[in-house]
């Protein structure tokens, strides 16, 4: 990330639900395309940070298995970089640790279209 936020002040804005709530849309919007679809509810009630990391390891642990390209493909969409993943795989928590980067990244996006809209 840039300079336009700090990464505390990006995590303040988890106490906005409808912040929340527009992070976990955009979330939803990139899975859909790798077809991992979240339920209903988790585009209508606002989770906290845990419960939607959690979500997110869920689905990144299911395209896992489709193979390396996919996950790849999921994270370009994402934009995040090749050398933030590849700082994480050797970590002994690499799904905990790349949900929490997903999800900072697409609060980024939120934050990025309200700033500028």
């Amino acid at each position: 990330m840039n300079n336009l936020i700090s990464p505390t002040d990006l995590q303040q804005q988890f106490n906005n639900a409808e912040f929340v709530l527009k992070t976990q849309q955009q979330i939803a919007k990139d899975f859909e395309k790798f077809n991992l679809m979240f339920d209903t509810t988790f585009q209508q009630i606002p989770l906290n940070k845990e419960e939607i990391q959690e979500k997110i390891a869920e689905h990144v642990s299911e395209l896992m298995k489709e193979g390396e390209t996919r996950l790849l493909q999921l994270l370009y969409t994402i934009d995040l970089s090749e050398k933030e993943f590849l700082s994480l795989t050797t970590k002994p928590d690499f799904l905990k640790l790349l949900s929490e980067k997903i999800l900072f990244r697409e609060a980024y996006k939120v934050f990025l279209r309200a700033k500028f809209k």
